[in-house]
């Protein structure tokens, strides 16, 4: 099938005619028509909306009520334009018989033919084999025949539509009718089979897609997996505002059951959000009815104040594992799809100015893992922090807080948290020097209390001086080298604190920005560190003359001048003379290849600690490749490899392996390929996983796309970002 030339809705150039004694002169010919048309014994000025105007070689017949042009003819009435070789007008029924290379243009849609017959002021015409073109939407296709039914609504008999180009489209719509309505923007057929490479893949009696938002069904999805089988989801869209809609969809799964999913949308000026509702009735699996619910909002208070919600429950501990895959908040939590330990809720009202951020928080978790992974919940948390700066190298900065701990077990109880903090910052060209003095103040009320005192306070102080000078050298070439060696002295006394309970603080594992930090052992606020103690580091940068950075390196340790230290029970425990060596670099030796490292080295022993090493090389669009080793003594020792490359033309593949080298096991497999051609784009993805517990799962993704119509299948963009970094298979 050709497609009709997207050129035909413009003017043709009109030839030069020396002969002007044998042919009227085109503008006098558009006055006098203009005369006649206005003239008060003229039926067309009077019944006219719009005026109309007429471009053309020849005109016959002027003040007859019955007039033709000939020669490159334009006629021109409101927002439309009719150009034929020849043009027959007929008063009376307000009619005009365009013949020969016939192009009609209109808002939106632009048509060729033989032949067409045009009812004026009516808006209706009949159209003799037609092809059309949607320049919006790039839709074109042909017809035996095709009338206008009124203004920008269209009915075509035995047609077809494809946004592809050629005379073998990749997809094509053959259709016993086709209703086009620019009004509602949207389109339905009849009798409808789609051709795919010329080969009939699906038929309907009815279907309908919309040139623009508009309430309808929406392509199915479809996709497999071990725990559920096949799957099977079929939406419907409600567009019920400008700001708002609704999609509801019905989840179809062999080994489950049939789930509803539901998600509502909406946005305002000063606020928007989402709500999710799924519900599974009678689960073939647990026999019991699954449900979980996801609502986000976020709304704009005014003066500084704003109020946003994020609540997520699950009726069924394996429903992101299990489900993750179709419902839509499934990979936005910590772990990704299927392996998150617990899911969190919050909803709070904040206040922000120049000087004070301030807010009221209830914080929640619903722990989907065994093993008491998730945090306690604060019911509620509000805090208060300020900062101000004092003459010209002061500042005073303050934080406060009052949390209430809640868990179903253990100690419970509130914590009221103060902070204030003075300190100065002198900076120069060579570098910069701040002495600093903190208070850290925490009040607890516990219950459950055993083995703990209803009420403990603790008041520690914190001194500390950071420094650091800066030395620069530039290249001959124009490259810039930066040296920077600090330090930070810290001073806070050694203090039990076995009398307090555990409720947020843990103990991460350490990297360089945290050694310059005073409570660097812990998070939280149940424990604070003893120090007297001395941070160094050295940095390193090195920028081409371009700009580029080439390297950065950084290399940094602790030395303790304190003999004791207290531990995450709270209890005082010997102590080394020095930390852990910390690393981390990034070497770019191209702009397409980023090297990236980081380790911690026992100094004692002089034993890898701890080891995370990527090698990425990104060499154009669409092509990535990642190699991955992490290590963690006693823990974990994994290496990776992903990438996505085109492979010929418009073929594209896709994979990721991550494997266990301490079990000898794969921990994470996906294998993908996609296909874009242009008018059409295609995907499949076949991931395994394992999840928590140890239970494996194998789920495949498909996906295709034709432009200007619709998509089949089950959108898989989330596992490209968390599993091929770097990927993308934008359709």
């Amino acid at each position: 099938m050709k497609s009709p030339l997207h050129s035909i809705g413009k003017s043709r150039p009109r030839p030069i005619r020396p002969e002007r004694s044998r042919r009227a002169s085109r503008s006098s010919l558009r006055l006098a028509l203009l005369s006649a048309l206005l003239a008060p014994g003229m039926a067309i000025a009077a019944a006219a909306e719009s005026p109309v105007t007429l471009y053309a070689d020849q005109v016959h017949g002027l003040g007859s009520g019955h007039w033709t042009a000939t020669g490159n003819v334009e006629v021109l009435y409101g927002d439309r334009r009719v150009y034929a070789d020849t043009v027959h007008y007929d008063q009376a029924r307000d009619e005009i018989i365009a013949d020969g290379h016939v192009r009609m243009v209109s808002p939106g849609i632009v048509t060729a033919a033989p032949k067409a017959t045009i009812h004026l002021h009516a808006n209706e015409g009949v159209i003799v084999h037609p092809r059309y073109l949607l320049e919006a939407q790039q839709g074109h296709g042909h017809a035996e025949s095709g009338r206008e039914l009124s203004k920008g609504h269209y009915q075509l008999n035995e047609a077809c539509y494809t946004t592809c180009d050629g005379e073998k489209p990749a997809w094509q719509l053959w259709s016993s009718r086709i209703d086009l309505n620019q009004n509602d923007n949207y389109v339905s057929t009849t009798n409808t089979t789609i051709d795919v490479l010329g080969l009939p893949v699906f038929w309907t009696p009815y279907l309908s897609f919309p040139l623009k938002r508009h309430s309808g069904f929406l392509a199915p999805s479809v996709g497999s997996s071990t725990i559920n089988g096949f799957y099977l989801g079929i939406p419907y869209y409600f567009d019920i505002a400008r700001n708002m809609d609704d999609t509801l969809t019905v989840n179809y799964f062999a080994r489950r059951g049939v789930m509803l999913q539901n998600e509502f949308r909406y946005l305002e000026p000063n606020y928007s959000g989402k709500l999710y509702l799924d519900l599974l009735p009678s689960d073939q699996l647990t026999h019991k009815n699954i449900w979980a619910i996801s609502w986000q909002h976020n709304q704009n208070l005014g003066d500084g104040f704003n109020f946003n919600v994020d609540y997520n429950q699950v009726s069924y501990k394996n429903f992101l594992s299990d489900f993750g895959g179709t419902a839509g908040f499934g990979s936005s939590f910590v772990g990704g799809i299927g392996n998150t330990p617990y899911i969190a809720s919050s909803g709070g009202l904040y206040y922000n100015n120049t000087h004070i951020s301030a807010g009221a928080t209830l914080q929640g978790y619903q722990e989907l893992a065994p093993g008491g992974a998730a945090p306690y919940s604060q019911l509620p948390y509000l805090f208060a922090d300020g900062y101000w700066r004092v003459g010209r190298t002061g500042y005073f900065d303050w934080h406060s807080s009052f949390k209430y701990f809640s868990a179903s077990a253990g100690p419970v109880g509130q914590r009221l948290d103060l902070t204030p903090t003075i300190g100065w910052r002198f900076s120069h060209g060579w570098g910069f020097l701040e002495p600093q003095a903190r208070l850290y103040y925490s009040h607890y009320q516990i219950q459950r209390n055993a083995p703990y005192a209803r009420a403990v306070n603790r008041t520690l102080p914190a001194l500390s001086l950071k420094g650091g000078l800066n030395f620069v050298r530039y290249g001959s070439d124009g490259s810039t080298a930066l040296l920077q060696p600090l330090f930070k002295y810290t001073y806070i006394p050694l203090q039990a604190q076995s009398s307090i309970p555990i409720f947020d603080a843990s103990q991460p594992y350490q990297n360089f920005p945290m050694i310059f930090e005073d409570n660097s052992l812990y998070t939280g606020n149940d424990r604070i560190n003893a120090a007297n103690q001395v941070a160094i580091g050295l940095r390193g940068t090195w920028l081409t003359p371009g700009g580029r950075q080439l390297w950065q390196a950084a290399v940094g340790q602790i030395r303790y001048f304190n003999q004791r230290q207290i531990n995450l029970a709270g209890d005082i425990v010997p102590q080394n003379q020095q930390s852990n060596y910390f690393f981390e670099g990034q070497y770019a030796p191209l702009p397409d290849i980023n090297l990236l490292a980081s380790s911690q080295v026992n100094a004692q022993q002089r034993k890898l600690e701890r080891l995370n090493l990527r090698a990425q090389w990104l060499p154009g669009p669409q092509r990535v490749i990642n190699l991955d080793y992490r290590f963690t003594r006693g823990f974990v020792r994994q290496t990776g490899i992903s990438g996505a490359w085109p492979i010929y033309k418009r073929w594209q593949v896709l994979g990721s392996y991550q494997y266990d080298v301490t079990d000898h096991k794969p921990l994470e497999e996906l294998v993908g390929m996609g296909y874009d051609g242009g008018c059409w784009a295609t995907r499949m993805m076949v991931y395994h996983q394992i999840l928590l517990g140890g239970q494996s799962n194998n789920v495949v993704y498909l996906e295709i796309v034709l432009r200007g119509l619709t998509s089949l299948g089950n959108a898989s963009n989330g596992l490209l970002s968390q599993y091929v970094p770097g990927a993308s298979m934008e359709f």
